[in-house]
């Protein structure tokens, strides 16, 4: 067994681990919610922040910089295939085609793009990672909503409340009235995802290192992402209910755009713009991820079909227990 296969297997015993406790009730669902909170405000961002204590250099610098504009030219290309692929989608509806759009263009970054980069790249791939999904989090909230929502207004969830998007580390908050927007943006602007990833990225570009005990706090803390998510992830695939839902021809059609095709995509792009190591290997391995695991509270918030978001993360992520090895073999 290759590297990536032996840490993908490690993965699945975490995952089974959550699984069996999510059956057993030890963690209930309530349960769940309040850790993968405590995890995507806490855990990750500290492992974010750790990451990025690099000592600064230019070429550190242009690194990031080629990496952040080339995660954005991925997801411009994503919006468009998304698009075009779901026309032959004749027989969904706007609300289940708004889901698959979302699918093929968003990936599980927050609980397991980190973990497996962790895993399986090494702990110096993170501040690649940091950098690289930053449009993530500013896409997947806006651009993303507007997919989901279609013809309802994006702006406001359709309970009228805050939604809270705990599992992928960001918050997205409408209400009515004309400050709805402004609320909107002043909730993404302190994700704690980009927060952290700003204040790491400070620290990097002026050589600012943490004090010692700070710096092993954060570490300490960081260090409980991959097995906390993980145990998450199978958490929640005990408590879903998405059997019916895997009967969908198209679902499958989207994952294994999502698990394989996509990854493949962006490995061809990336090798066309001439990127190599970790520039290569991040992009490559985030695109591999399953579908994001806030696309069905999303959905169920903006209209979409939530039954499918959550047939579409329940199936992409135990199947990218597979395929994420396959993918990691490209290099």
């Amino acid at each position: 067994m290759n590297a990536a296969a032996i840490q993908s297997l490690i993965l699945f015993g975490l995952i089974a681990v959550g699984f069996v406790a999510g059956r057993l009730k030890t963690i209930g669902q309530e349960s769940a919610v309040s850790l993968s909170r405590f995890l995507v405000h806490f855990t990750l961002p500290a492992l974010i922040i750790v990451s990025m204590q690099q000592p600064f250099s230019p070429d550190l610098r242009n690194q990031a910089f080629q990496v952040l504009g080339f995660s954005t030219l991925v997801y411009a290309s994503a919006f468009a295939l998304a698009w075009l692929l779901t026309l032959s989608y004749r027989h969904s509806s706007a609300r289940e085609l708004g889901v698959h759009r979302f699918a093929m263009c968003f990936s599980n970054v927050g609980f397991m793009g980190f973990p497996v980069a962790e895993a399986i790249l090494g702990r110096e791939s993170l501040f690649i990672v940091s950098i690289y999904n930053i449009p993530f989090q500013i896409l997947a909230f806006s651009v993303g909503i507007l997919m989901i929502a279609g013809r309802h207004s994006a702006a406001r969830p359709q309970d009228g409340n805050t939604v809270a998007a705990g599992t992928t580390g960001t918050t997205h908050s409408a209400t009515a009235g004309s400050n709805s927007s402004k609320r909107s943006l002043g909730r993404l602007l302190l994700n704690p995802s980009i927060l952290s990833a700003i204040i790491g990225f400070f620290l990097f570009l002026f050589s600012i290192q943490l004090p010692g005990p700070l710096f092993s706090i954060l570490d300490i803390l960081g260090g409980t992402t991959t097995p906390l998510a993980m145990v998450l992830i199978g958490v929640q695939l005990a408590h879903s209910g998405s059997a019916r839902i895997l009967l969908r021809p198209t679902l499958w059609v989207t994952g294994t755009y999502r698990l394989l095709i996509h990854p493949l995509l962006v490995f061809a792009l990336a090798r066309l713009f001439g990127l190599s190591g970790l520039n290569l290997a991040v992009p490559v391995l985030i695109a591999a991820m399953p579908v994001a695991a806030n696309s069905s509270i999303l959905a169920a918030a903006y209209g979409g079909d939530s039954e499918l978001a959550g047939g579409l993360v329940f199936a992409t992520t135990l199947l990218s227990l597979a395929t994420i090895p396959l993918i990691s073999l490209l290099f």
